[in-house]
This record gives structure tokens, sequence and C-alpha cells, in this order.
């Protein structure tokens, strides 16, 4: 078969080469000139290829609607193509914020219970590396991006956690993007299951013809579901019983306890121990760059939440805080409204500082509930609000926005960030 790899980042790299393994006659292509160094030659997109190619698996950050995809006769995309070529245990996670944690989570349960079991998908390797191995248990994060292309992609376990508005610069409408989140699910058969958050008003039908298990801060309404109680995860149904505790050494945040229940429902739902997920949760250090705890100057602690890239994960940083909080955010627009963070925790924020892309739009929504300034840089703007906080509040880098105006990625974000909090002392 002819096949034309699109992009020459690790994803499409690792493709190339695979697909190269599978006998395949494979043209690697970009937009741009390929970087000096690769292992594979590359050359520069035209539409012969996509008249050339049987098929044409595009990266994930092409979109959708690219004219040059209008001409190719298949398109698949990377996860599509990886998973027909996995035989393991298919668990994918999916969802707006808490994929990379959950994930990882997930996995390393699985590993703790002595099992033999794989990580990729939009999290580092891509799915398609682990094709060489092919590991008994796999464990995928998935993007919208990549779900935009699949045809017969079915994970025996698929796990949303949450949906809130993001990616509406790419996707027309909020239905669009629901509609991409809920399609993992659509190849689902009935000895399948889906794991949802039945605390999520978007999540209530995904269709399929999977088995359905919930989780919920307080009551799963599915039959099969897991649920807080204190300091414990407790199953209820046909898995009933209690489940691990969580760590009681340090806040937690409500983001990384949905992920703790989410990854402790899949484990249950596998017949795994408790105790192994108990023993990941306490020793579980949190994703860099998520809900990250960076220092505290003369009382004022700073909390490096970069990896928040839309207005959901910002909610749910604010609505674990305690104390009062100095909020710097924004960056690159990708369409979140930021009114209803403003009039929900009013209250709460002490200090807006806005800077990036986007400033001026969200000054505009936020101002009339929060006091807001403005910063050109994030020295500005970290030295801003070490200057406003009082002892015993929070400055919180959760931006709400993507970082490519001023940065290079919401991890150089959090590291500026980090670096600024540093040269205070």
């Amino acid at each position: 078969m002819r096949v034309v790899v699109w992009g020459t980042g690790q994803t499409g790299l690792n493709t190339a080469r695979e697909m190269i393994k599978q006998g395949h006659e494979v043209r690697l292509v970009d937009e741009k000139p390929a970087q000096a160094g690769l292992d594979l030659p590359v050359t520069l997109l035209s539409k012969d290829d996509m008249l050339w190619a049987d098929l044409v698996i595009p990266s994930p950050g092409i979109p959708k609607h690219h004219p040059m995809l209008g001409l190719a006769k298949k398109v698949l995309s990377e996860v599509e193509v990886a998973s027909s070529l996995l035989t393991g245990t298919l668990i994918a996670i999916t969802g707006t914020n808490g994929k990379t944690t959950t994930t990882t989570l997930i996995h390393q349960i699985l590993c703790r219970a002595g099992l033999d079991a794989g990580i990729g998908g939009n999290i580092s390797p891509p799915l398609i590396s682990l094709v060489e191995r092919n590991p008994r248990y796999v464990v995928a994060e998935i993007s919208t991006f990549q779900m935009e292309w699949i045809e017969r992609f079915r994970p025996h376990i698929g796990v949303c956690l949450n949906i809130t508005p993001d990616h509406l610069d790419r996707y027309r409408d909020m239905d669009e993007y629901v509609l991409y989140k809920k399609i993992m699910f659509k190849n689902q058969e009935e000895g399948d299951i889906a794991v949802l958050n039945d605390d999520d008003p978007y999540l209530k039908d995904v269709g399929g013809r999977a088995r359905r298990a919930g989780f919920s801060f307080s009551s799963p309404s599915s039959q099969d579901g897991a649920f807080i109680r204190g300091s414990r995860i407790f199953f209820k149904g046909s898995i009933e019983g209690p489940g691990p505790l969580l760590p009681q050494d340090r806040e937690l945040g409500n983001g990384l306890k949905e992920d703790m229940l989410a990854s402790a429902l899949v484990a249950r739902l596998l017949d795994i121990d408790s105790e192994a997920a108990q023993e990941v949760f306490a020793a579980f250090p949190g994703i860099h760059h998520r809900f990250e705890h960076v220092a505290t100057i003369d009382g004022v602690t700073f909390v490096d939440d970069s990896k928040a890239t839309n207005v959901g994960a910002l909610e749910t940083a604010l609505s674990g805080m305690q104390s009062r909080v100095i909020l710097i955010l924004g960056g690159k627009d990708k369409g979140g409204d930021f009114s209803h963070i403003a009039m929900r925790f009013r209250e709460k924020i002490r200090l807006a500082v806005v800077l990036g892309e986007a400033a001026g739009r969200i000054r505009q929504e936020i101002e009339d509930f929060v006091e807001t300034e403005a910063a050109t840089d994030m020295q500005q703007a970290v030295r801003t609000a070490f200057e406003k906080a009082e002892s015993g509040d929070t400055v919180l880098l959760s931006p709400g926005c993507a970082s490519f105006d001023m940065f290079n990625s919401y991890a150089h974000r959090g590291d500026v960030f980090r670096q600024c909090v540093y040269s205070i002392r």
C-alpha cells in the first residue's frame, strides 16, 4: 500500500517508521522544510502526494478541514492505525482536562499490580510506538484531534473525564467539539465498558452499546460506579465495596481527586486490588505544571497550573482553592468564556493579572466582577501578584488559554513562571 505520513514531529516519524516495517511504500511529507538530522527522507507536501497515496495519515495538528485532505482517497489517524496493529486490551482516556494525569495513574496501577502495560497516545510516546512490543494492556491518552479520522477504533474500556469548552478556535461550535469527545464510544460493544463522569451533563448519554460505569464526587447515577466518602473511594453496584484511601498529607485539588476516582474505578473493573491504587496515589507526585506547588514566600504560596489551557481547567483549579487567590491568566485565545468564572469566584479572587493575546477580551469579560490589572510579560505579572498578595494568599498561574502567543508550550510558560517566582527571593 502507498502511504503518505504528513508531519515530522514525534507522531509522524514513529508512524512512518512503523509503516515501513509493515512493508508499505511510504512518503514522509510536511508543509515546511524538515529539520536537519532526521533518519528518514522528507519532502514538501504537494497535491501529487495526495493523489498518489492509498492512505494518508496526518499528524493530529492538521485540521480536518485542510483542503489537501479533501484530495485524499482515504485518511486515518495515527491512533486508528496503531489500534488496528495492537492486540492487547485497550484502555483509552479522553476528556477536556485530566487526561494525562489519569492515563499516568492507570498505567502505574497496572504496573504496580504486575501486569504488562504500555502507555502512549497524546501523552508521549505516540501510540504506534507500542506496536513492536505489543503489551498485554495498552493505556492511551486520546485527544479530540486524534478522533477526527477514526473508523474502527474501539477501546475495551473508554474513559471520558469531563467536557468543558475548549478548542473552539478549531471546531465550529461546542456541539462539534462534544461530538469528537463522544466518538470514542461509538464502536464499543456490549462486552466493553464506558467509564463516565456522572456529574457532567454532557455525558448523560454517549450512545454506543457498552456497559456504563460512572464516577461522581458524591453520588454516581450509573448502576456501577465510584464515589468519595471522607478520605476513601467506595464502589457501588456489582463492584460494591471499599476502595483506596486518598492521600491526606497534601492538598490534592478537585482535578486530581477526579482523576484518582476515575483511575480507581478502572482498576476495580479490571479486578485489580485496591492496595495497588492506594500505593500509587500515595507516591504520585502529580503532573509537572498541573496545580504544582512552586514556593511559599513571606506567607504567599505560588502554584504552577500552566497546563490549565482552557476555561474548564481554570474553573477546576479555583474550585479546589481554600485561600484567597491572585490569579494570573491569559494567553492565546481559544474562544472560552471567562465571565462565569469571574462571577462564580468573585469572592475568592483578590486580583486577576491578565497577559497575552487574549488579555483585552478577558478583561472586558471579568472586570465587572473582579479587580484586574494587565501585564506585558510573566515577570511583571508575578511581581504585580506578589505585591498585591497578603500573607495566606495563593498566587495561581492558571491561564485558561493556550501558550503559543508568548511561549513555546505550556511547559515553557510554567518554567518561566517558576523562574520569575524564584527571582523574588
